[in-house]
């Protein structure tokens, strides 16, 4: 039987490495204790050796390793497999783009994808691409190339089912809906649909998922300012910029990632009006339900890796048109010519079946990590909390009748440097990347998202001492008592 990490959270120093959740398409991995967050980034062999499954854009699954190894790494050379043809051509503009000229594409026999290879001294440049476009092999179709089993995506019932199941949480109808191999693949997918039908920069409007913002400064023709506050001032700053030079688009989360504040999206719609900007929200974070956006944004994208599939074993993202924008049509055509199903009917089966549920299971996890900020704001320990909840203004007037706060939340202690190490090594939860399962998880976000440039994510706001607790569905008389534990060993060893 599967590991049930409700009651049994892999958490202690001799799990390092094992799959989160106990499956083998497990999508993140067991990093116990702080110095394995650092030399996992760090690439400490003994850290990386051990990982049997991890975040599939930052770290290559084992079983799409084996697909390199056995089609694409020899002679010096390394390669990716990508989701189609497609999705290939696009890794090859990017790594061309960069200044490399030596690539190779590979088909693979009776497949859809396709592998990419570079010289091994530029294969960080081609894993740039893979990070931050997602349009990645997973590794239920790397199994199924490896097994010489024709890996589809096609109209499959589970397809049609997931795909209403997104547009019932989104408040639209299914032929607004595109799936995609992962949420970063549907940001993509958004940046590529504005620079088609828009000229100019981009702005990205309050701090951001990594990536989100990258693809923005790196991709072909990218040029994206920049205002991590998502402040009123911020909106201020914006609306001065669009009298002179408006953007092409504001991309913004709803909430951020990790504060999660929520920026004051009708207003910023009222701005995209006055000016022909178009507004493309990402609203992972808010968790299925729980808030009505949709009505604001031009394009909506969401990763379904998180609280709709709820289970960690799959990755999957989507992106919808409202159908009540003014651009509705013009974006839907610009999508409809750039789009191709790429989440392999193997992902999509058990997206469906994993969704069954998200609506219970949404509800729970917002009922538990509400009375765990509102016990944590008490705790002597806890300097700051970040919430939807403590900061209700924006996200009130977006929260639909029945909608919670979510189940993310961030947290900075007391005397950070000394007792967050202490206190993360103590936690009775699981410990790795990844947010919105059934089950806690908690990380040291900042220096797994932005280990190399902390000191910018400070400048933002953004400590490197930062804790990301995702909750789950655990009794929350336990899961209070297992922070009060890791808070008093923190507190007591502070010295």
């Amino acid at each position: 039987m599967p590991r049930d990490l409700i009651s049994q959270p892999l958490c202690r120093a001799d799990q390092l490495g094992a799959c989160i959740p106990d499956d083998p398409h497990a999508v993140s991995a067991c990093l116990p204790l702080w110095g394995h967050n650092i030399g996992y980034e760090e690439g400490d062999l003994f850290v990386v050796d051990k990982l049997q499954a991890a975040y599939p854009r930052f770290h290559f699954h084992p079983i799409v390793q084996k697909l390199c190894d056995e089609f694409l790494n020899e002679h010096g050379h390394r390669g990716l497999p990508f989701a189609s043809e497609r999705c290939a051509d696009r890794a090859v503009e990017y790594v061309r783009n960069g200044g490399c000229e030596d690539i190779k594409r590979v088909p693979f026999d009776g497949q859809s994808a396709y592998g990419v290879v570079v010289p091994a001294e530029e294969f960080p440049l081609l894993k740039q691409y893979w990070q931050h476009a997602g349009e990645n092999v997973s590794s239920r179709v790397a199994e199924q190339i490896l097994a010489c089993i024709p890996a589809t995506a096609t109209e499959t019932e589970a397809r049609t089912t997931a795909r209403q199941r997104v547009a019932d949480v989104a408040g639209a109808a299914a032929s607004d809906v595109f799936l995609f191999p992962s949420g970063m693949a549907a940001i993509a997918c958004a940046w590529r649909t504005v620079s088609a039908i828009r000229q100019g920069r981009t702005c990205q409007f309050g701090f951001p998922y990594v990536d989100t913002l990258k693809i923005q400064q790196r991709f072909a023709s990218g040029t994206c300012e920049f205002l991590p506050a998502g402040s009123d001032a911020d909106i201020e700053r914006l609306e001065q910029w669009c009298h002179t030079q408006p953007p092409a688009a504001v991309f913004c989360e709803v909430p951020t990632n990790p504060l999660l504040e929520t920026p004051d999206l009708p207003r910023l719609r009222k701005i995209a009006d006055q000016h022909d900007i178009l507004l493309v929200v990402d609203d992972t974070l808010a968790a299925c339900g729980n808030l009505n956006v949709l009505r604001y944004a031009d394009l909506l994208a969401t990763s379904l890796t998180k609280y709709f599939s709820g289970y960690g074993n799959v990755l999957a993202g989507s992106l919808v048109v409202n159908p009540q924008a003014r651009n509705a049509n013009e974006l839907g055509s610009a999508i409809g010519d750039d789009f191709e199903e790429t989440l392999g009917d193997s992902d999509v089966a058990v997206l469906a079946a994993n969704s069954k549920d998200h609506v219970e299971r949404t509800a729970t996890i917002n009922d538990n990590a509400l009375l765990l900020v509102e016990h944590l704001l008490q705790h002597p320990a806890v300097e700051s909390v970040f919430h939807p909840s403590v900061a209700r203004r924006n996200y009130d007037q977006l929260k639909s009748p029945n909608g919670g706060y979510g189940g993310l939340l961030s947290i900075v202690l007391r005397d950070a440097e000394s007792s967050t190490p202490k206190v993360f090594d103590a936690l009775e939860v699981c410990k790795g990347p990844n947010l919105g399962t059934n089950f806690t998880l908690c990380c040291p976000y900042t220096l797994l998202a932005h280990y190399d440039e902390l000191d910018f994510a400070e400048s933002c706001g953004v400590s490197r001492w930062l804790l990301r607790i995702s909750v789950g569905v655990e009794p929350i008389n336990d899961l209070l008592a297992r922070f009060d534990r890791a808070l008093l060993h923190g507190t007591c060893h502070a010295d």
